[in-house]
């Protein structure tokens, strides 16, 4: 599957990368907690890295030029994140309506509802901004 992240009012263009499907059948409460269990692992992983010199390489360069930000590993270690408190998190900020999820496309709208995924859809998360003043 596809993931795609879009943050409304920022220009930065959409997050676009591969991430496996679990196995069994599908719900978005599913999906999500998926992804943060994944995310984690790779913040994790990142922190892993803290203090290793790096090197990029020429295609990370011509990518940070598209986004117009260079960035190296962090120098210091960042605190742990508990998995639970952030799929907690997530699927709340979901039903508070910080963001909406759209898969192939379509919105979905309910976390417990089956949606069919395939290998080639794409899950697109759209985190929306409050209006300043508002």
């Amino acid at each position: 599957m596809i993931v795609e992240t879009k943050l409304i009012g920022r220009r930065t263009p959409f997050e676009r990368r591969p991430i496996d499907l679990p196995d069994g059948p599908h719900t978005l409460r599913g999906l999500l907690t998926h992804l943060v269990a994944h995310e984690v692992a790779a913040y994790r992983e990142r922190q892993d890295r803290v203090g290793v010199l790096r090197v990029l390489t020429e295609r990370e360069l011509q990518d940070a030029a598209q986004t117009g930000r260079v960035s190296v590993a962090p120098q210091e270690r960042g605190g742990d994140v508990d998995l639970h408190a952030a799929t907690r998190t997530a699927l709340t900020a979901f039903g508070d309506g910080l963001y909406y999820v759209f898969l192939d496309e379509r919105q979905v709208t309910d976390l417990d509802a089956p949606v069919p995924v395939r290998p080639d859809s794409t899950l697109l998360i759209v985190r929306l901004t409050a209006l300043a003043g508002g």
